[in-house]
């Protein structure tokens, strides 16, 4: 039935099948598209569902699908949805949504299916002074034990190596075949750098010779490639297809053996996992970029301190550097967290909410990475505030209600980027910690004369004295208690203070009623 149904593809498309997929309710067959200049090209297939074929419940994440239906009818359900796909017929199926497909027919059916990925972009990487070394990023940012613990909560063999072909990651994750092939130095693949030529600029997905498949992205930071990111080493089809016997330590008569031990995977899963994979490593890079800005920039200053027109210059782009560095410190300790929440979830429960908890991460990514105004409005701010709860509900259930309550007249204030998250992050993480009653959170908004005030109250253990004294002091010069070292309070007053100036207050109390009030005032 493949060959008959390739052909007719072929004939009624009039283009070439770069890949094919069979499974036990039908089969998939990717389509070339005429390339052009685009990085946003969809992934085009047609599949077929055999007679009585049943396809399992299975989640859309990081893709968005439109289906068109071409021959006969299938029923697909999206979350519950009833979907007829007849002849003509085009519907869809949303991001993060449960799919499933079933033909009742007595003939194979088939019908269009065009992917989009929904992940964002990541940042484009800035420019520093000097060249830098994967193993420098990774050693700095604990890199390497961030795409692990992102390998465990996808369930896919991850990898990390630099340039020269050293791994920065556990080697002996990779599945047998693959571990032999490395040592060996016997295949085509990035993993053997004795075999192959890099460095390669683009993202791609590779089929190696003994049929193993993986996407493989470069890092590229000042226009130079660092290392490749691997995401897969699984295969993608039900026979064996590799073009080549398995390396040498493998005999031909256990070549079947050796390949039905990969885990088989999907190709539309494929690329929205290593998507993700690729924004969040690239967010971490972007921090150490910004880090290594900040010291080339304080470095000028010192360097440059007699002449007065060049230190005005340096010191504007020492404030910006400054600011965007603070910003990007908000994301890291949350994204890791939530990673682990994904991990320890998806352990725990089978993945049965790894969807639902990666969704929410993925809008708080799309939010935090390629967010290019750093001032957002408060109703802009309450849309991912909503995200984060979700997580961290998920993460710490029973441990505490929350009520928020904003009055629609101060919507439109504008706030930096994060601001009342860290408040709701420090009352959760801090206030609720070693407290038995459930914890009460109130987000309150109201008007007050010309200005908007934000509160954030909390019943849990009560604010140290000391940190309450370091916040009154903020307005001093040079002042840098470390009582607020590592819970965003001085992140928060700085940024503040750099878009209102003088025009604002933020105060944070021990609550009459027993907890933390936190208060932002600013101007309407």
């Amino acid at each position: 039935m493949t060959i008959d149904i390739a052909n007719k593809i072929k004939e009624t498309f009039q283009v070439n099948i770069v890949s094919d997929q069979q499974f036990g309710w039908g089969e998939q067959h990717w389509l070339q598209l005429e390339p052009d200049k685009s990085k946003t090209q969809p992934t085009v297939s047609v599949s077929t569902v055999y007679p009585g074929g049943s396809q399992s419940p299975h989640v859309h994440s990081g893709y968005i699908e439109i289906i068109i239906g071409l021959d006969g009818m299938t029923t697909h359900w999206c979350d519950g949805r009833e979907i007829k796909l007849e002849k003509g017929r085009i519907s869809y199926i949303s991001e993060g949504s449960k799919h499933r497909i079933v033909n009742d027919s007595l003939k194979p059916i088939s019908f269009l299916s065009i992917v989009y990925s929904t992940f964002p972009k990541p940042l484009e990487e800035g420019i520093i002074g000097k060249d830098i070394e994967l193993s420098e990023v990774a050693k700095l940012i604990n890199l390497d034990s961030i795409v692990e613990k992102f390998a465990q909560s996808v369930q896919m063999t991850v990898t990390l190596i630099d340039v020269a072909g050293n791994f920065l990651t556990d080697k002996n994750n990779l599945p047998e075949i693959c571990q032999c092939c490395v040592n060996e130095q016997c295949g085509n693949c990035i993993l053997n750098t004795t075999t192959v030529t890099p460095p390669y600029l683009e993202q791609r997905i590779f089929h190696c010779k003994f049929g193993v498949s993986a996407i493989q992205s470069p890092f590229i930071i000042n226009n130079r490639v660092l290392g490749y990111l691997g995401c897969g080493y699984g295969r993608m089809s039900t026979n064996i297809t590799q073009a080549e016997a398995t390396p040498g330590n493998f005999a031909a008569d256990s070549a079947q053996e050796v390949y039905f031990k990969l885990n088989f995977i999907h190709r539309n899963h494929l690329n929205s996992v290593a998507e993700t994979l690729s924004l969040v490593s690239a967010s971490l890079v972007q921090l150490m970029v910004n880090s290594m800005k900040e010291k080339e920039l304080s470095d000028y200053r010192i360097n440059l301190s007699q002449e007065r027109e060049k230190q005005a210059l340096l010191h504007h782009s020492l404030s910006q550097a400054r600011l965007k560095f603070l910003e990007s410190q908000v994301n890291p300790h949350f994204l890791f967290n939530t990673l682990n929440t994904i991990a320890q979830q998806a352990e725990m429960d089978g993945a049965s909410t790894l969807a639902s908890l990666t969704y929410s991460l993925s809008n708080l990514l799309r939010l935090s990475l390629g967010k290019a105004d750093s001032l957002v409005t408060i109703e802009e701010e309450l849309s991912y505030i909503k995200d984060y709860l979700f997580i961290q509900q998920t993460r710490f259930p029973n441990k505490f209600t929350v009520a928020i309550d904003i009055d629609s007249t101060i919507l439109g204030i504008k706030i930096p980027f994060m601001a009342i998250m860290v408040l709701i992050e420090n009352s959760i993480l801090h206030g609720f910690k070693n407290v038995r009653q459930e914890g009460q959170l109130l987000v309150h908004g109201y008007k007050q004369g010309n200005y908007g005030v934000i509160e954030v109250q909390d019943n849990g253990c009560g604010i140290p004295d000391a940190i309450v004294a370091a916040v009154r002091e903020l307005p001093n010069a040079d002042y840098d208690p470390p009582s607020l070292k590592g819970i965003g309070l001085k992140n928060i007053f700085l940024r503040l203070k750099h878009y209102y100036e003088e025009k604002f207050e933020f105060t944070i109390n021990k609550s009459s009623a027993g907890g933390t009030l936190a208060r932002i005032i600013l101007p309407l």
